[in-house]
């Protein structure tokens, strides 16, 4: 991004400091903050990265660019409430829910052996910094806003954005090698964890009509099925990388190892949801890799 930019050093970072990228009135401006709780006021500015049609003069106060938040930080105390139960039945149900979903999950028993035995889950989640990061790492930019979805199952609490869903190709058992699944104009978002380590459709219409199910080889008659070994995935995005233009990206899963996920599609409830398991794809900077 540095040739997109004049870079104005401001300051030099100090050992433990953890680095984010806000982006204001056409800057972007690169900001230090110390470990520990994170307060108002507490971020140093390290550089300043001005538009090249821009006069490369030093700003007067660089800081006024920067709007400062006050956010908790994971590293005091990175576990967080997630729900109180009477009962130890309905606590291990959360908790499984949770750890089906990836999260990082303990279970906490106060008042134990007595009339007032209360059963806590904790979970340990990605940080939304975390997920910032990774957008910013895909996309070449800063985050500007964060959306909220009601999904009916259980997903990380924080999850980064990569595009919208185009495209989805599986591998049939019989007959026609490919099948294809449309999702252009459907308005499903395509995310991954924190980590990069899982891929994730989000809200938008994710239905699979009957006929697509018979033509891939399905068993429609179940209400969670295999659709399949998924061969390729197509999405749409932004990238600073390419000027910020929109632009569609193919991957094929695979490339590297051979080992590809697998499409579940979920047919309960209202909204019916698709899911990928296992495969050794990894979310990076570059894109989505093998």
């Amino acid at each position: 991004m540095a040739h997109r930019y004049q870079i104005e050093h401001v300051s030099t970072l100090r050992g433990g400091e953890k680095v984010r990228t806000v982006t204001r009135k056409g800057h972007r401006v690169r900001i230090a903050f110390p470990r520990g709780q994170r307060k108002k006021g507490s971020g140093r500015v390290i550089e300043v990265l001005h538009p090249l049609h821009e006069n490369p003069c030093r700003l007067p106060n660089p800081a006024e660019l920067v709007v400062m938040m006050a956010n908790p930080s994971t590293l005091g105390n990175p576990w967080h409430a997630s729900g109180n139960f009477r009962t130890r039945e309905e606590a291990m149900e959360r908790k499984r829910q949770l750890e089906q979903s990836g999260q990082k999950v303990r279970l906490v028993v106060s008042a134990k052996g007595t009339s007032a035995e209360n059963y806590s889950v904790y979970t340990r989640n990605p940080s939304s910094s975390d997920a910032s990061h990774l957008y910013e790492e895909f996309h070449g930019e800063s985050a500007e806003h964060v959306d909220e979805y009601q999904e009916p199952s259980p997903r990380p609490a924080t999850l980064t954005e990569l595009g919208d869903l185009i495209e989805l190709q599986i591998k049939r058992p019989t007959g026609w090698k490919w099948a294809v699944f449309n999702f252009t104009g459907r308005n499903v978002k395509l995310a991954s964890n924190a980590a990069g380590t899982q891929l994730y459709f989000i809200s938008g219409n994710q239905k699979v009509t009957r006929g697509e199910l018979t033509h891939a080889g399905a068993d429609n008659s179940k209400e969670l099925i295999d659709l399949g070994e998924a061969m390729m995935i197509a999405y749409r995005a932004k990238k600073a990388q390419v000027d910020g233009i929109a632009a569609n990206y193919e991957h094929r899963f695979g490339e590297e190892t051979g080992v590809r996920p697998r499409l579940m599609y979920d047919t309960r409830g209202p909204s019916p949801r698709l899911y990928l398991s296992g495969g050794e794809y990894r979310v990076e900077a570059a894109g989505i890799i093998n």
